[in-house]
């Protein structure tokens, strides 16, 4: 990485120090500042599968923002991707990726994610910043549904130069959304 100036950058501490091809213990600490991150702020509590409910607090007062949410297999995962969150939507069930490095909002990009041999495309669209990408309904109704008893999920966001790649472990699924869905209706 460099400055800008053609120098290298000095390492940066917490998640943006995370890369692929990093030694078991620094992922182990890379998914620790991960976790840390969503929790501050926010009341965290864990799930099975390594899962998270999360429950933020709304500061100009509204409904508080309730996810469940699962960051990436570091040792399978491009250092740009963060997470899955499924979380409460107006509509139901919203699905979204979480990047590091933030794309640009007029982006569009299409999205591929894969259980086993079944595969599905979608476009997505770039919110939060650039660091969130919502998925369409359809992504929603697969987590309800063809993924449940899946262990892993493949993820491919098509931007340039190069596409993100990246695996989020999906096992304990099911439960995780049972939670979300108890969690939404009760806010």
């Amino acid at each position: 990485m460099t400055d800008g100036s053609g120098r290298a950058a000095p390492p940066r501490p917490g998640i943006l120090n995370c890369a692929s091809g990093v030694d078991a213990e620094q992922r182990r600490r890379c998914d620790e500042e991960a976790f840390r991150q969503v929790e501050t702020g926010s009341q965290s509590t864990q799930l099975e599968g390594g899962w998270r409910l999360v429950k933020s607090r709304n500061p100009d007062g509204g409904a508080d923002a309730i996810s469940v949410m699962h960051v990436v297999d570091s040792a399978k995962s491009d250092a740009r991707l963060a997470g899955l969150n499924l979380q409460c939507g107006k509509d139901g069930i919203e699905m979204v990726l979480i990047v590091l490095e933030p794309l640009s909002r007029s982006t569009q990009p299409n999205v591929t994610l894969m259980t086993g041999e079944k595969r599905a495309e979608f476009q997505a669209t770039v919110l939060q910043g650039g660091v969130a990408l919502l998925l369409p309904a359809n992504a929603s109704k697969l987590a309800a549904s063809d993924w449940q008893n899946a262990n892993e999920l493949a993820v491919e966001i098509g931007t340039t130069p190069t596409a993100i790649h990246g695996a989020v472990p999906i096992t304990g699924l099911a439960a995780a959304l049972r939670y979300l869905l108890q969690n939404c209706h009760a806010r």
